[in-house]
C-alpha cells in the first residue's frame, strides 16, 4: 500500500479504482468484477504524524516470484470447505476455496502496525451526572473517587465537582491502559476563584489508579500564585516531587483558563503551563530524566485543600498530539488476499492459472491493504475518474464510524457510498436497480458493515445489494446480520450456541461475525476482517467500531482478538469466506 502526504495519488488509484466498473450516467453498478491487477505498486512507509502503517520488507525475493516459476503443482484438498492448494516444488503459493472468490496467496512479507491515535476532546456533548461519556477517538471516560454527582458533561466542559472541606482528589481518565510516550495538553479552569484555600488540577499519565500515577499539577494558591508541580503518586499517603516546583505566575485573573502540556519520551518527562489567553512558550518549565517506563491511562485530577469551599473544575479541552502504546498492534506475515472475477468452482483452468500467476509477487493493494487505508492517519485519496458520480470523491483515507450523538456515542448507518458523499444505484439480480441517496452527515464515515462493503465491494468488486434488497442472489447485503446469513461465498464455521465456533479453518481475509451485544432478538451485530496473528500469536481482526470511532485492529473499547476472554473472542459466532 502506498502512503502519500498529499490528498490524491493517481498511481495508487489506478490500481485501487479498478475495483468495479462505471455504468450509465451518474450511476454505478455494484456487480462488476475487478480487472486483474498484477502490476507492482511502490511501497512507502507512512509519513506525517501517523503511527499506523503497512510496509513491505525491503528486497524481498518474493516480489520476483513470477519470473522464477516453472510448472505449478495443483492439489485438491477434500473436506469442508473444499480447497485447492497451489505450489511450486515445496513452496506453497495459493489456496483457493471452492465456492468462494477470495484467494489467499503467499507473497512478500508485510508488517501491519497500528499505534495510539491523536485525538481532540472538546466536550461537545451532554452527559448526565455520573461520568464523562465517550471521547471522540480517545475511548470511554472513567471516574474514580467522589460520587456520581461529582462528574458531568455540559456542552463545552467536562465538570468535576469537589464538595466543601473535601480532601479527596477526583479523577477522570480514559480507559486505555497502554499509553506510553505522549505529548498531551489539557485546558481548564475553576469556576470559583481560590480566595479561601488552594486548589489544583493536573494532567495525569501513566495512571493505573488514584494512588499510582504521574501528574503535571497546576496549583492555585489563595494569594494568587500559580505553580507547576511534576509529581508521582506512589501510594495513598506518599507523593514524590520529581523536580523542584516551577513558578508560573504571581496572579490568577478571575475566570482565567489555564493549559498544561506534558511531553514524555522514554525516560524524559517535560511540562509547561500557561494562561489560555496567552501564547504558549517554547521552553519547558520542568524537566526530569531517567524515569522508569510506566504505561497507563491519561486523564485529569482535581483537588482542593480540606479547608476549601466547594469548587467546580471545568475542563474545556484535552488533546493528544502524539502518543504511543507500550506494545503497538503489530501483525507480520506473507499472506495476501485477492478476489477472483467469479467464484472458484474447484476446476483448475488455464484462465485461473493465468490469474494466479499474475498475482504472485504483486504488491498492488489487496483486501488487507485497502482495509488499513481507512485507519487513523491514512491520507485522504480522491477518485481519479473523470465522470460522475465519483469524480473528486474520497475513496480512501482515515474514516470515522459515524457522526456523534448527544452523549458522545457514534451513530450507526454509514455505508461505503456515504463515506464518498455520492448517491448510488445498485443493480438487482436478475434485472432492475435501486438507488440510495447519501446522507451528508455520514460523509467520511463507515460503520462495520459499510467498511466491509467499501473494502470487498467498492474496491475489490464483490457485488453489493441495496439495503432493502433481501432477495437478489450473489450480492453482499448491507448489514452485518444479513451478511452473515446471505453473503456470497462459503461459510467456514458457525456456532448456534453461546460459544464461539472452532477456528481450525480460519484464514486471513475471512469475514468474522459477532453477537457483541448479546441480544437474542438481534443476533449478529458486528463484522470484521481477519487480519492475521499478531507478534504475540493472537489472531486479530479489522473492523469499524464506535468507541475508537472508526476502523481499527487495536483494543480501545475491547480487544480486537479472536481468542481469549475478551468480548469479541467470546461473542464470535460465524466465519465466512467471500
Amino acid at each position: 500500500m502506498t502512503r502519500s502526504p498529499g490528498p490524491s495519488r493517481r498511481s495508487l488509484i489506478a490500481a485501487v479504482g479498478a475495483g468495479t466498473l462505471l455504468t450509465g450516467a451518474g450511476t454505478r453498478a455494484a456487480v462488476a468484477a475487478p480487472a486483474p491487477q498484477p502490476a507492482t505498486v511502490p511501497v512507502e512507509e507512512a509519513v506525517g504524524s501517523s503511527r499506523t502503517s503497512v510496509t513491505v520488507a525491503a528486497h524481498d525475493p518474493a516480489v520476483y516470484t513470477r519470473a522464477a516459476l516453472g510448472p505449478l503443482t495443483v492439489t485438491p484438498v477434500t473436506g469442508t470447505p473444499g480447497r485447492t492448494e497451489v505450489a511450486f516444488g515445496d513452496e506453497p503459493l495459493a489456496v483457493l476455496t471452492h465456492g468462494s472468490r477470495t484467494v489467499l496467496l503467499t507473497g512478500p512479507e508485510r508488517t501491519f502496525r497500528e499505534d495510539k491515535r491523536a485525538f481532540d476532546d472538546t466536550f461537545r456533548r451532554t452527559v448526565a451526572p455520573g461520568g464523562w461519556g465517550l471521547s471522540p477517538g480517545g475511548g470511554a471516560w472513567d471516574t474514580a473517587n467522589g460520587t456520581t454527582a461529582d462528574y458531568e458533561v455540559t456542552p463545552g466542559a467536562g465538570i468535576v465537582r469537589i464538595p466543601a472541606t473535601s480532601s479527596v482528589s477526583r479523577h477522570a481518565t480514559l480507559k486505555d491502559e497502554q499509553v506510553a510516550d505522549l505529548d498531551a495538553v489539557i485546558t481548564g479552569h475553576f469556576a470559583q476563584d481560590p480566595s479561601d484555600a488552594a486548589r489544583s488540577f493536573a494532567l495525569t499519565f501513566g495512571y493505573t489508579g488514584p494512588t499510582d500515577h504521574f501528574r503535571a499539577r497546576l496549583s492555585f494558591a489563595a494569594g494568587g500564585a500559580v505553580t507547576l508541580h511534576l509529581e508521582r503518586a506512589v501510594s495513598a499517603t506518599s507523593v514524590t516531587q520529581l523536580v523542584t516546583p516551577a513558578p508560573v505566575a504571581t496572579g490568577n485573573p478571575a475566570g482565567s483558563s489555564w493549559c498544561i502540556r506534558v511531553n514524555r519520551t522514554g525516560g524524559r518527562i517535560q511540562a509547561r503551563a500557561w494562561r489560555a489567553d496567552l501564547t504558549e512558550g517554547s521552553a519547558w518549565q520542568t524537566t526530569v530524566d531517567d524515569q522508569p517506563p510506566a504505561p497507563g491511562r491519561i486523564g485529569v485530577r482535581a483537588a482542593a485543600d480540606s479547608t476549601a469551599l466547594a469548587a467546580e473544575l471545568r475542563i474545556s479541552r484535552i488533546r493528544i498530539l502524539t502518543a504511543t502504546w507500550a506494545v503497538p498492534v503489530t501483525v507480520v506475515h506473507r499472506s495476501w488476499v485477492r478476489v477472483l472475477p467469479e467464484p472458484f468452482t474447484g476446476t483448475w483452468t488455464a484462465g485461473v492459472e493465468q490469474q494466479i500467476r499474475g498475482w504472485l509477487g504483486s504488491t498492488a493493494p489487496d483486501a488487507l491493504a485497502y482495509g488499513f487505508q481507512f485507519l487513523p492517519g491514512a491520507p485522504r485519496v480522491t477518485s481519479y475518474r473523470s465522470g460522475p458520480p465519483e469524480h473528486g470523491a474520497p475513496v480512501l483515507g482515515e474514516s470515522d464510524y459515524g457522526p456523534p450523538l448527544t452523549g458522545g456515542a457514534r451513530e450507526e448507518g454509514a455505508d461505503f457510498h456515504e463515506y464518498m458523499g455520492v448517491n448510488w444505484t445498485f443493480a438487482r439480480v436478475p434485472a432492475g436497480s435501486l438507488t440510495k441517496t447519501a446522507e451528508p452527515r455520514f460523509l467520511g464515515a463507515l460503520d462495520c458493515s459499510g467498511y466491509i462493503r467499501m473494502v470487498y465491494g467498492y474496491h475489490l468488486g464483490v457485488p453489493l445489494a441495496h439495503e432493502s434488497d433481501h432477495t437478489s442472489p450473489g450480492l453482499l447485503p448491507r448489514t452485518a446480520k444479513n451478511q452473515a446469513a446471505r453473503a456470497p461465498g462459503t461459510r467456514i464455521a458457525h456456532s448456534a450456541s453461546a460459544s464461539p465456533p472452532p477456528l481450525t479453518a480460519l484464514q486471513v481475509g475471512d469475514l468474522v461475525f459477532f453477537d457483541a451485544e448479546g441480544a437474542p432478538e438481534d443476533g449478529i451485530d458486528h463484522v470484521g476482517i481477519h487480519l492475521g496473528r499478531d507478534t504475540a500469536g493472537v489472531p486479530r481482526f479489522l473492523s469499524s467500531r464506535k468507541t475508537p470511532n472508526g476502523p481499527t485492529a487495536a483494543d480501545l473499547g475491547g480487544a480486537s482478538t479472536l481468542t481469549g476472554t475478551g468480548t469479541y473472542a467470546t461473542k464470535l459466532r460465524t466465519v465466512h469466506r467471500l
